[in-house]
């Protein structure tokens, strides 16, 4: 979604609504601390023109007091005015995972199977981290800038003239909002395509790391290096044209606060010749615009930073605004699993017809088969029976209850799919099967592991159920990790159970182990057993087979 930056910014203003107290208590101690330093510098040159000998009411005791302070309140205001930001800066932070961990929450499992992985990652990490910035070193530093001026112009105006006043206010004016904004348009565009090229580069490289035995075992080290570098490259390439855009703005801004300073002295050398004002005041006048830019200057970051905070923000609001392909079912909370049926079920996806007219029923107690090769739409039925997608057309009903009334929790509870790709967690077997019943007792997961045929592989381990399983997974074969995944279905005993391709990469005896299981389960549940093998399906009380997009009783 393509946002403008009034629109973008309102949204991630609206975030910030319950600190508003806390960021009015940063930016008047913000304003409150610039004006303290510039307190020492003009008075410290008041003390200087006394010493020389020029005029001055305040005496060097009020003036050194007054500078010290200055000195020492500036550090207490500081520090306050710090940690104002960074509470609202950290709490957001942890909001704004909240909330993000939530969308991906309501868009999983469907919504997700297109995004990239390094995507998701970037929006955790890099993302969110920019935003904190906004929050924490944007929005106070452009009011205090604001406030401060403010401040300085008026100052200048009852005390050294208005003409001093009116080249401060032509001086912020340039500094602080037109020399930022130029920047920021040049720069947006970079910030868009680096926040662009990191997701890509951070998918890559993960799919490099965990895809790396099939790397290794294909020959293709060297090439899959040479892409990872290439993006690197494109990566550091981006980061290196925003860099050099930022340094060239500080660099023109530095130069145009010479150019600024040097105008106050032209100015005030033509208003002395004229007789308008003594030496002191434009003394005064230069020492006090010049101290007065460093609220200013504090803006000089911001294009490189807002070019990244915009480019970031429309990425999180994009994903928090991301609608789901199904909207959850309210109306059924708590439902026990009798029986389920499809009636005249449609889908399609991407505009291709995938299913068509599907009619069946499926019981508890019962084992059903679908058959039929790879990509012809059984997965997709057992999606739409977890509701990960709406049908086109037709109903699936539970119990006679329409699925779309269902809440995913109490669907969750009964219904459980398992595919043929296991993910397993950097932790021990004992806790990734506890996963699937965390109160477990040690005789169930003992028996869920003989009945998925990986009980005598875990004892044969050193460590046993304590054995840790690596972050690639690279210390189990495809076939163990299937096992172990089955061992997690059989734990939890769901009351239906869909099975896609359970047993595709495991050995004909221990499938046969399986398959007895599955038959003995079966007297507890219903089971939908899916496969391309029609031997696969021996168990089964009922098989249907694809054909055209439909099914049929074969």
């Amino acid at each position: 979604m393509k946002r403008s930056i009034i629109k973008l910014i309102s949204q991630l203003l609206k975030l910030i609504g319950p600190f508003l107290g806390i960021i009015i208590l940063a930016v008047i101690n913000g304003t409150v601390g610039f004006v303290l330093a510039m307190n020492i510098t003009v008075f410290a040159s008041l003390a200087i023109l006394k010493f020389m000998g020029i005029s001055v009411a305040i005496s060097y005791t009020i003036l050194f007091t007054i500078i010290i302070a200055s000195g020492l309140l500036r550090g207490l205001v500081r520090y306050f005015e710090q940690y104002s930001n960074h509470y609202i800066a950290f709490r957001l932070l942890a909001i704004l995972r909240d909330k993000i961990f939530g969308a991906l929450r309501r868009l999983s499992p469907s919504k997700l199977d297109d995004k990239n992985k390094g995507d998701i990652i970037s929006l955790l990490q890099s993302d969110i981290e920019t935003l904190e910035v906004f929050y924490a070193h944007t929005i106070t530093p452009i009011c205090i800038a604001f406030f401060t001026s403010l401040i300085v112009v008026l100052f200048l105006g009852f005390t050294a003239g208005w003409i001093f006043a009116l080249v401060a206010f032509i001086s912020y004016i340039i500094i602080g909002i037109l020399i930022p904004i130029f920047f920021y348009k040049v720069n947006h565009r970079y910030g868009k395509k680096y926040r662009e090229e990191l997701g890509t580069f951070q998918g890559y490289y993960l799919d490099s790391i965990y895809g790396n035995y099939e790397i290794i075992s294909q020959g293709r080290q060297k090439e899959r290096l040479f892409e990872v570098n290439c993006l690197s490259e494109k990566l550091v390439s981006e980061n290196r044209k925003l860099e050099r855009k930022n340094t060239l703005f500080k660099n023109i801004t530095t130069g145009m606060i010479v150019l600024c300073n040097g105008l106050i002295v032209i100015v005030g050398g033509w208003m002395i010749q004229k007789g308008w004002i003594a030496g002191p005041t434009i003394i005064l006048a230069y020492v006090t615009l010049t101290s007065s830019f460093g609220s200013v200057i504090a803006l000089a970051s911001l294009p490189n930073n807002l070019a990244m905070t915009f480019a970031s923000g429309n990425r999180v609001l994009n994903l928090l605004e991301e609608k789901p392909f199904v909207e959850e079912g309210t109306k059924i909370k708590d439902f026990k699993f009798e029986s389920v049926t499809l009636k005249n079920v449609n889908f399609s996806y991407d505009g291709k017809k995938i299913l068509s007219d599907i009619n069946m029923k499926i019981c508890k107690n019962e084992v059903v088969g679908i058959l039929g090769p790879s990509g012809c739409g059984k997965t997709t039925i057992l999606k739409l029976l977890m509701h990960f997608y709406n049908t086109d057309k037709g109903s699936i009903l539970y119990n006679d209850k329409d699925l779309k009334d269902i809440t995913h929790h109490s669907l969750y509870e009964n219904v459980n799919l398992f595919s043929q790709t296991t993910y397993l967690f950097a932790d021990t077997i004992y806790n990734n099967l506890r996963i699937a019943k965390p109160n477990a007792s040690e005789a169930e997961i003992i028996e869920a592991c003989k009945n998925a045929s990986i009980y005598d592989y875990i004892c044969g381990l050193k460590e046993g159920f304590d054995t840790m399983i690596t972050d690639l997974k690279d210390n189990l074969s495809s076939g163990e990790k299937q096992r172990l995944g089955l061992a997690r279905v059989f734990l939890r005993k769901p009351k239906l159970l869909l099975l896609d391709e359970a047993t595709s990469n495991i050995d004909a005896i221990n499938e046969g182990i399986i398959l007895n299981a599955l038959n003995h389960y079966a007297k507890d549940m219903a089971i939908v057993l899916i496969s391309h093998r029609k031997s696969t399906l021996a168990i089964c009380s009922r098989i249907y087979q694809f054909k055209e997009g439909t099914l049929c009783l074969l």
